[in-house]
């Protein structure tokens, strides 16, 4: 009685020359998809990079500047089945103006702003093209940024274009998600506070060392091992579990000790800051659950007599 079940599963199952075809009408499919960047810069450079190694037909075009220049891009945009618009994103609005009659409905016009709505892609939208957004949640540093294993932002103007662009994301390494409008200026905040808020945090840690007698060379050496071990700790354990420190020991001392330390001629905000995000700490460190409850109120109660008495004129 056996046999015939077994049997039957073999038969339905894909042959190693029927899964081969399949891999390759799926290259095939990539490769017959022409994608055109418009700007070269970071952005459009390592998308082009990341596109090209999945086996799309990308093509990455400068913002032209001559006549010539203008009626060549004009050409490679009519042709595509997909353009992405990494121009600044001041610029996105008039990029799709700009170039709004040589776009069709056979096409799909994304840009890859993360703090903007589908709202710039208007004039694309109006001649019946689908359009859309790919933002990679990513700090890209030089055309040479990977891809792989970021998350990325995906909006459309319908679920075929998020469809789309989201198989081009994972293609191209992205781990793609849905965004909302609505939400949209709230997740680039997010994302600015993760990044940007880093660089703001790190000048300031990196001024505390400049003033213990280090130059800036020195400080950013010694500060972005701790730093990176932070975020391998958090992405090794999550919140709160990666917290160390005098907070998440419950050390209260030591927390009175910076607050004094932090008290010489022009230290008012990077004091703020520290209690700020110090009392931010007591919360997940209680979450934590490693130090007592007592200890976390005497810190928190200086943290906070600190950011009150900074309030004072």
């Amino acid at each position: 009685m056996g046999a015939p079940v077994l049997a039957r599963g073999i038969r339905n199952f894909p042959s190693p020359a029927a899964l081969t075809a399949e891999r390759m009408a799926k290259r095939m499919d990539r490769k017959a998809t022409k994608i055109v960047i418009l700007g070269a810069g970071r952005l459009g450079g390592a998308l082009h990079r990341a596109l090209t190694r999945a086996g799309f037909s990308s093509a990455l075009a400068s913002r032209p500047k001559t006549p010539l220049a203008v009626g060549n891009t004009r050409e490679m945009l009519s042709r595509a089945s997909m353009v992405f618009l990494c121009v600044p994103d001041a610029q996105i609005g008039a990029a799709a103006e700009q170039y709004a009659d040589v776009f069709h409905p056979e096409q799909l016009v994304a840009h890859c702003a993360g703090a903007l709505t589908l709202s710039p892609l208007e004039p694309a939208a109006l001649r019946g093209v689908e359009v859309g957004s790919l933002h990679p949640l990513c700090a890209i540093a030089s055309p040479e940024t990977s891809f792989l294993g970021i998350h990325a932002a995906v909006a459309g103007s319908s679920a075929a274009v998020r469809q789309k662009l989201s198989e081009v994301a994972k293609a191209a390494g992205m781990i793609p998600f849905d965004l909302s409008d609505a939400d949209r200026a709230r997740y680039h905040a997010a994302a600015a506070l993760a990044s940007n808020g880093l660089m703001a945090l790190a000048s300031l840690a990196a001024g505390l060392f400049e003033s213990c007698g280090m130059d800036r060379k020195k400080s950013l050496s010694a500060m972005l091992p701790l730093m990176r071990s932070a975020v391998v700790a958090m992405d090794q354990k999550g919140l709160p579990a990666a917290l160390t420190g005098p907070v998440a020991r419950g050390d209260s001392d030591v927390v009175l000790g910076h607050l004094k330390a932090l008290h010489r001629p022009g230290d008012d905000e990077v004091r703020r800051l520290y209690a700020e995000l110090s009392v931010r700490l007591v919360a997940l460190s209680d979450q934590l659950g490693a130090a007592s409850k007592e200890s976390l109120k005497t810190a928190a109660d200086a943290l906070n007599r600190e950011l009150d008495a900074l309030k004072q004129p």
